[in-house]
């Protein structure tokens, strides 16, 4: 019974990806052969593009998320992870299964780090000048 209800899932999943990216249906007799064919139909049609706006706002969401995903560390440093569930399961839900969301949402996250990491460097070096500066000046105030 639960193979009959998920054929029948897949099935109406493939009709409503047909019908939603403009594909024609053919009907499918019943044929071992046809069903593999069938049954490898959801995968074509997960691979429907969505229009330009869409893809646009989708990348958009993933450079949020990612942008969000590094000032977890900065944030909640105690909770990262819970920060970065909650990031993902309540504001981006919607993306859940995209790959092509959770790639660049990673490589925003990957760029925001290499930022950070750049910026604390400079930070840890301005800082090293400061007290080389400082402790220069003491030596020539204190030999006077």
């Amino acid at each position: 019974m639960k193979k009959v209800l998920s054929f029948v899932g897949c099935a109406l999943f493939v009709a409503a990806m047909t019908v939603a990216c403009g594909h024609k249906t053919e009907a499918v007799e019943e044929n071992p052969e046809e069903v593999t064919v069938e049954a490898a139909a959801p995968a074509e049609a997960a691979a429907c593009t969505m229009n330009d706006a869409d893809h646009q706002a989708m990348l958009d969401a993933a450079r949020e998320a990612g942008r969000a995903k590094c000032n977890c560390y900065k944030t909640d440093p105690a909770s990262v992870e819970s920060c970065i569930k909650s990031i993902l399961t309540q504001t981006y839900a919607a993306y859940e299964g995209n790959q092509e969301f959770k790639d660049a949402m990673e490589a925003e996250y990957q760029s925001c780090i290499k930022e950070k990491a750049k910026e604390a460097a400079k930070e840890a070096a301005n800082e090293g000048v400061k007290e080389g500066a400082k402790a220069l000046s003491n030596a020539l105030n204190k030999k006077k």
